[in-house]
């Protein structure tokens, strides 16, 4: 290409279906990075269905590529989609179809439809009976041996009508089916209908639907599978907190439909039938969003038995070879038009100095969360920027896009809390850090949220809007006196919420958020010490048990005492006299304990002295 700018490089589009629509199969395989440790085998052949993570860590994506592994083994493999989140038109289907023998359909519900009901499995199963006998209709009858057990799971299925002839399927309130009999005086076979309120599953007519779909069960168990492999996806189906009945219809909805996969799939395998899978990917939001609001039914264990959760945390959390990293570096090298990849050799030459004094790598992956969708707003952002004619990635070009890269972040995270909060509930929360601090203590907060946002969710469910935003990334934890953060997409699992600890926000949020090291000077100063404010003592005298100590912190000088039993720690021994260890003017790292009102002075720790829990 020559001299290539980085408006020129290719970004790709924060959805993998619209990438692949938009830009086309080869190109989105070339630049895919699969994560090292995921087991892609085991979801193709062995027991695993499930792909479970965060919004943007790449689970559609990984469907697509999946299917590409299953072409590649062999050609003739049928592969059938089922989206959720949008319905294709018929001329997106088609392009999408040229791309590859795959098969599409799209599932929307009716809207109000089915809000009193809470059980769904055996309507999923109608759904996925339906979608194997239209698969095997347009694989031209070749997906399955078709014989007398064949035609009989068929004619079962087809007894229960679409509500409209189209592959953009809609879950209606009512369905009708056919009971073929005989007439009694004509003795001829006639197939009334009935019509089946799928709201009412006491109706004696929603049994008869249920009788037929465990007949249909019964049916699939007998059929012979052919050669050819036949993979059933799923993308995941989203569900927002907002009205209430409709939310949870809608998890009941996903948790049944994860159910109804293990389900399938168990009957695939008991069948023999080794080249036939359902693979589903499940946000894990959505799994947590179950576990909080509606009845579980023991999803968990489901979903912990066989799933592979899509994570990106590695070793090498500071390396250009971090995977995260690799999805920049291939698509650079993709608009090179270079034939051999050297990450390296690309790294080097568009990453080529500090950013605000850090390696690019570790810089980027600083303000990522460690998934894809993150490297594809950083080079959308980019392209998009006033440097975006550079050939080289410069801090002036991070510095141009950091506001940018900070607000479409944050709009993910909202995305992300959809499933767990109203809209209203979710700009309250927002709201109370923007214009805050960066790093706080938990006592900073509460008395925040007492003083401006009472009464609201953020005081009513404290702890539990805080874990939420810590397994987000909205906010990660600081420990002062080691400078030691604790992030979930770093694999630490869960929030510390002591005194010693402080909460701190993500730092590619502070633009968005309006927030930054100015604030917190502005903030600090006059403030009293907090328990876990590190600084440093300078020693005035030491007497038989304690080391009489001045430090300033925030600008103004204060009154210490450490006693003699953080020393013999230290020293790893015992101490028995302070003066005969320390001298007047030593200089000691000590982190903030508690005030002595006794005597007027402040307890301290020495600072290296703590300890991270998680060690």
């Amino acid at each position: 290409m020559g001299d290539v700018k980085i408006k020129d490089l290719y970004a790709g589009k924060p959805d993998a279906k619209d990438e692949i629509n938009f830009e086309g199969m080869d190109t989105f395989i070339k630049t895919f990075v699969a994560a090292e440790h995921f087991n892609l085998d085991s979801l193709i052949n062995g027991s695993h269905c499930f792909i479970t993570g965060f919004k943007g860590t790449g689970k559609t994506a990984l469907l697509f590529y999946l299917e590409d592994r299953i072409k590649a083994n062999d050609p003739i493999s049928c592969t059938s989609y089922i989206f959720f989140k949008e319905e294709y038109t018929d001329v997106r289907k088609r392009d999408l179809q040229d791309l590859s023998q795959r098969i599409l359909s799209s599932i929307s519900v009716e809207e109000g439809a089915l809000v009193d009901n809470t059980e769904f499995e055996y309507i999923w199963r109608w759904i996925f009976y339906k979608q194997i006998v239209r698969d095997n209709e347009e694989y031209n009858r070749n997906l399955f041996v078709d014989d007398e057990n064949w035609k009989r799971f068929e004619k079962i299925v087809n007894q229960i009508r679409d509500p409209r002839n189209s592959r953009k399927f809609m879950i209606p309130n009512k369905i009708k089916f056919a009971i073929p009999c005989k007439d009694a005086t004509t003795f001829t076979e006639v197939s009334p209908e009935v019509e089946v309120d799928l709201r009412n599953v006491q109706s004696e007519n929603y049994r008869e639907f249920v009788n037929l779909i465990d007949h249909a069960e019964s049916a699939l168990s007998s059929v012979e599978k052919t050669d050819i492999p036949y993979y059933i996806l799923i993308d995941e189906l989203e569900a927002y907190y907002g009205d209430t009945q409709i939310f949870k219809r809608d998890l009941y909805m996903i948790r049944d439909l994860i159910f109804t996969v293990k389900r399938l799939n168990t009957i695939f395998s008991r069948s023999g039938m080794g080249n036939v899978k359902a693979i589903c990917s499940v946000r894990s939001e959505i799994i947590n969003a179950i576990s909080r609001f509606i009845v579980t039914k023991e999803v968990n264990k489901v979903i912990s038995g066989f799933s592979i959760p899509l994570n990106w945390n590695y070793s090498n959390n500071n390396s250009h070879a971090h995977p995260i990293i690799q999805i920049i570096l291939k698509r650079i090298a993709l608009c090179e038009g270079i034939d051999q990849y050297k990450s390296l050799e690309i790294y080097r030459k568009w990453f080529p100095e500090l950013i605000h004094g850090l390696e690019p790598a570790s810089y980027i992956l600083n303000n990522s969360w460690y998934k894809p969708r993150d490297m594809i707003r950083l080079l959308m952002c980019a392209k998009n920027s006033m440097h975006n004619g550079n050939s080289a990635f410069t801090g002036s070009v991070f510095d141009s896009i950091a506001k940018t890269y900070s607000d479409d972040s944050l709009q993910e995270i909202k995305e992300e809390l959809r499933a767990l909060y109203t809209s209203e509930e979710i700009d309250c929360i927002v709201s109370c850090f923007t214009g805050f601090k960066t790093v706080f203590s938990i006592s900073e907060l509460q008395n925040r949220i007492k003083k401006i946002y009472a009464g609201t969710v953020l005081e009513v469910k404290f702890v539990q809007v805080l874990n939420d935003l810590y397994r987000l990334g909205f906010i990660g934890n600081f420990l002062p006196a080691s400078k030691t953060y604790h992030w979930q997409h770093r694999g630490d699992s869960a929030l510390i919420m002591s005194d010693e600890w402080r909460v701190c926000i993500h730092y590619a949020l502070h633009g968005a958020l309006a927030i930054g090291s100015r604030n917190d000077f502005g903030l600090k100063r006059g403030q009293e010490p907090q328990k876990g404010d590190v600084a440093i003592a300078t020693v005035k005298y030491a007497n038989l048990h304690y080391a009489k100590v001045e430090f300033y912190l925030y600008g103004i000088l204060y009154s210490g005492q450490i006693h003699i039993s953080e020393f013999g720690k230290r020293e790893k021994r015992y101490i028995k006299s302070l003066p005969d260890l320390i001298a007047k003017g030593e200089e000691i790292r000590v982190s903030i304990d508690e005030y002595n009102e006794q005597y007027g002075v402040w307890n301290l720790r020495i600072a290296e002295l703590i300890e991270d829990p998680n060690i």
